[in-house]
């Protein structure tokens, strides 16, 4: 029979327990590791059971919501010999919370920030964004809402207008900047967002890594490359077009300068970006950013002996009546700048999914993910196609789909090993090199089927 104890709580899964707790700081894990996570059935409190990495022994912390909402530690045991005591005294301990009824925990410093709740409507309503009003309203989309509203808990808005613009003409930009604190918390950096600019600051042990948020936003009079699924776009065009909007992005926050800050210099300093300027646009200027950069074009070689790619220099995009010089890292300045970092999957269906697969929002809500993703095959340069279910079961990371394109000419190179689950490309001999993951994604579109909402997002 099941022992009370044991009936007071419930094993979680480790999805389930990081989203609960980006309020946590990373540099525990370097100690001890993380075998089993487990909360009371209405998970107020949450537990996990550590093995210590020097002495091989077991313990437990238990972590309660503070005023804020933040989960933070509330009592912990430690020097227990196996992991059968420590399970045990892990739930006794979870038991005795159930008992108190306590579902609030202060910590004495919550008059330092209030609550933050992203959802709580700051502006009037006909000034609300449509994209804001879905993601709040629509049931297809209570996975990303509550995963969202849970990791805003811990965000911190140093200009204090994050609410305002995450709700009207800012939502893509600020959902970007969202993106980002939750890839830099699963790569294991202390978050400091104490400086106006740049935007974070990244800290692991001795390396201090600036980074930059920007984003590729519509052009005044909405004017876009014209892709349809109807057209077939010369994808010459569409590289330059795609390069050109990438290139103004990047050079405006290049003229701002930043490694001439005190607290930058002789630091790391990186760009973040990515593409909201047009819907669904992430789908087919990606592979733009990285003939920009390197001022490199990769194009397909068809012989008697088979198909392969060769990169040819190029130095100028030219669309319309705009031309700008290519090479971002060849432009003056730019050896200020380690690398640039982009994903186009930093946008509302990776919250989808990952909400989806810790656990948040209307399990009924079917999700489908399809897309292209790199094939590691020897001699294959296609791309080949995947599609699954979005489901418990899915591993996914905040990671997967992250690129950091590395500066040759930098004066200060990002370590690779500072973002260890990403993708990381070089220029080594004259061409681009690539370290890629297992699982690379270059494309996906999410699915969602639910009673008041059906159709893909990007």
């Amino acid at each position: 029979m099941m022992s009370y104890e044991a009936m007071a709580s419930k094993r979680i899964s480790r999805a389930r327990f990081e989203a609960l707790t980006f309020s946590t700081q990373p540099f525990v894990w370097v100690f001890a590791e993380v075998v089993e996570w487990y909360s009371d059935q209405d998970e107020n409190v949450l537990g996990i059971l550590l093995l210590d990495r020097h002495d091989h022994d077991w313990g437990y912390v238990i972590l309660g919501r503070d005023e804020r909402s933040l989960f933070r530690g509330i009592d912990t045991k430690v020097s227990m010999p196996d992991v059968e005591s420590a399970r045990k005294a892990l739930h006794l301990r979870l038991s005795f919370y159930v008992i108190t009824g306590e579902k609030v925990f202060p910590q004495g410093d919550e008059h330092l920030r209030k609550k933050f709740e992203l959802f709580s409507r700051a502006v009037r309503e006909e000034a609300l964004n449509p994209n804001f009003l879905f993601l709040s309203d629509s049931n297809g989309y209570s996975s990303a809402k509550e995963l969202i509203a849970e990791i805003a808990y811990s965000f911190v808005d140093p200009d204090g207008n994050y609410i305002q613009q995450f709700q009207t003409n800012g939502f893509d930009a600020r959902l970007w900047e969202l993106f980002l604190y939750a890839l830099f918390h699963e790569n294991d950096f202390l978050i400091d967002r104490r400086f106006a600019a740049p935007d974070y600051l990244c800290v692991k042990f001795d390396l201090n890594i600036f980074i930059e948020a920007v984003t590729v936003n519509p052009t005044q009079g909405g004017d876009s490359f014209p892709v349809t699924p109807e057209t077939e776009p010369d994808p010459a065009k569409l590289a330059d077009y795609a390069a050109i909007k990438f290139g103004s992005a990047l050079f405006s926050k290049l003229e701002k300068k930043y490694w001439e800050l005190d607290h930058v210099k002789n630091h790391q300093l990186v760009f973040a970006i990515a593409d909201f300027h047009a819907p669904q646009s992430m789908l087919w200027t990606h592979m733009a950013l990285a003939e920009y950069l390197y001022g490199m074009r990769s194009r397909k070689v068809i012989t008697t002996a088979g198909t392969t790619v060769e990169e040819v220099s190029i130095t100028e995009h030219a669309y319309g009546n705009k031309i700008i010089p290519s090479g971002f890292f060849q432009q003056p300045y730019s050896e200020n700048i380690s690398a640039v970092l982009f994903s186009n999957s930093g946008t509302i269906s990776k919250f989808h999914r990952m909400g989806k697969i810790a656990g948040f929002g209307d399990q009924s809500v079917k999700m489908f993910r399809t897309g292209k993703r790199y094939d590691h095959g020897e001699g294959i340069i296609e791309p080949t196609d995947f599609s699954f279910e979005i489901n418990e079961g899915v591993k996914e990371t905040w990671s997967e789909g992250v690129s950091i394109f590395h500066n040759p000419n930098a004066k200060t190179p990002l370590p690779e090993e500072s973002f260890p689950l990403v993708a990381h490309h070089f220029i080594e001999n004259g061409r681009m090199v690539s370290h890629l993951p297992e699982f690379f994604p270059l494309v996906s579109v999410t699915h969602i089927f639910s009673a008041d909402h059906s159709s893909p997002v990007p």
